[in-house]
């Protein structure tokens, strides 16, 4: 048996009480992977999230030059939360970057699980939407930081002019 104990430092699932944290762990599983093993691609069916407990996970687009890394993840980070909100298809790469240990969540059973627990639905569906809140604000501070950088032309006295 696993010890709960990642959970309460996940910030999906840190508010819940002794017996929802049992009740997430009695429907999960977890999954040991090597290095470049590809979790998920994007385009994949969403089928669930996963938790890190060790080693590192790397999010990433395909662009023009080959793979973007969005992101390193390390414990006790999360992914593939977006199954959950959307049935839309995933959107970005789950690679692992070292060697991990993951808790994955299946999608259904979590669904399941929700459906028929409205206080630990509303804990977690709320704990999702500060973390989503929190990264739209990042995002929305490093696209201004690229517009600015692209009006101004940055450090190039030659670069774009800015927009009146």
């Amino acid at each position: 048996m696993i010890d709960a104990a990642f959970l309460t430092q996940s910030p999906l699932f840190r508010n819940l009480d002794e017996t929802e944290r049992a009740q997430i762990l009695v429907i999960g599983q977890v999954r040991c992977a090597a290095a470049g093993e590809v979790l998920f691609r994007e385009g994949d069916t969403g089928d669930g999230l996963y938790i890190l407990l060790e080693g590192s996970v790397r999010i990433s687009k395909q662009g023009p030059t080959g793979e973007e890394a969005l992101a390193v993840l390390q414990p006790p980070a999360y992914f593939g939360e977006m199954a959950l909100i959307d049935t839309a298809d995933r959107a970005a790469d789950a690679i692992i970057n070292e060697e991990a240990e993951l808790f994955f969540l299946p999608l259904q059973e979590l669904q399941s699980l929700i459906e028929s627990q409205p206080r630990l639905a509303l804990k977690i569906l709320y704990a999702l939407c500060q973390v989503l809140a929190q990264r739209l604000r990042e995002t929305n501070d490093r696209f201004m930081n690229v517009f600015t950088i692209a009006q101004w032309g940055g450090a190039n006295s030659g670069g774009p002019q800015p927009i009146p």
